[in-house]
């Protein structure tokens, strides 16, 4: 006959070793699933840098493409076309035409002048400043 006291030790062997069991797989699951979420970390940290490096790969090609949008919208403006007509014509805000413009003019200093003929840089300058916005209305 087995004594109440050998019961006992052995339910209560049995309990431990239950325990140690779910301890331990609770710690396997635990740290298998820390080490899938720092797979997800590691993923955004790499999708951040791929975001960021196409953010300033479309910033310069925006910067070149404005520039060279400048130049070309003054030389028409050198041409006599007023910031007004050239918005109409390109179907651009006047605000765009003059910021696009004086982009241009400003990086003249730097870059050759687009137009063909000499002097052409200083034509492209001065139309674009005398023309009023009121000037769409004639």
């Amino acid at each position: 006959m087995i004594s109440a006291r050998s019961q006992a030790r052995s339910k209560l062997s049995e309990r431990r070793a239950e325990l140690l069991k779910r301890i331990s797989d609770n710690q396997r699951d635990l740290e298998r699933a820390l080490a899938s979420l720092e797979k997800v970390d590691k993923a955004a940290v790499r999708r951040d840098a791929a975001i960021a490096k196409a953010n300033e790969e479309f910033e310069k090609k925006k910067a070149a493409a404005e520039l060279a949008a400048g130049r070309s919208l003054a030389q028409v403006a050198g041409r006599g076309e007023t910031a007004t007509s050239i918005s109409e014509l390109v179907d651009l805000d006047v605000a765009m035409v003059r910021r696009l413009v004086k982009l241009a003019e400003e990086n003249n200093e730097s870059t050759p002048p687009a137009q063909g003929s000499s002097e052409g840089g200083s034509e492209a300058k001065e139309p674009m400043p005398d023309v009023p916005v009121a000037a769409s209305g004639s």
